[in-house]
């Protein structure tokens, strides 16, 4: 669809180019500081048109190039700073590991010596009515 519409602009484009080239046929003088020459109108128009298209497919292909070299540099930033998410999170995880391994170990200490204190407890519990009734006889 977008090409149709572009074929159907220069067309018109064509249209009123012929309409101004049957128009401007008459001859006029073009001083150029060093000389003078007298050419149709309607050179001096497409020249004019030709000079001024020629313009601006220069500065079109000069910010393209410029837009593209742009993009590939943020694209390679964007990659280097994906990598260093990568390796900070690799990092943080690492890390996060190592201290849960560290917690497990503490809690493992804190388990046993629980266990540890419990068994004491547990025993001296069982010794304790012993000897209070060794007492009380």
């Amino acid at each position: 669809m977008k090409k149709q519409w572009g074929i159907i602009v220069a067309l018109i484009l064509i249209v009123i180019v012929a309409f101004f080239a049957v128009l401007n046929v008459e001859s006029v003088p073009v001083s150029f500081g060093f000389t003078e020459v007298a050419w149709p109108l309607i050179m001096i128009i497409l020249g004019s048109l030709f000079i001024g298209a020629l313009t601006t497919v220069l500065i079109s292909v000069s910010t393209t190039y410029k837009n593209k070299k742009d993009l590939k540099n943020s694209q390679k930033e964007l990659e280097n700073a994906e990598k260093r998410k990568e390796e900070a999170l690799a990092q943080l995880r690492a890390d996060y590991a190592e201290k849960l391994s560290e917690k497990d170990q503490i809690i493992s200490e804190k388990a046993d010596k629980i266990s540890s204190l419990e068994k004491e407890l547990i025993s001296r519990m069982t010794q304790t009515p012993a000897n209070s009734t060794e007492q009380i006889k």
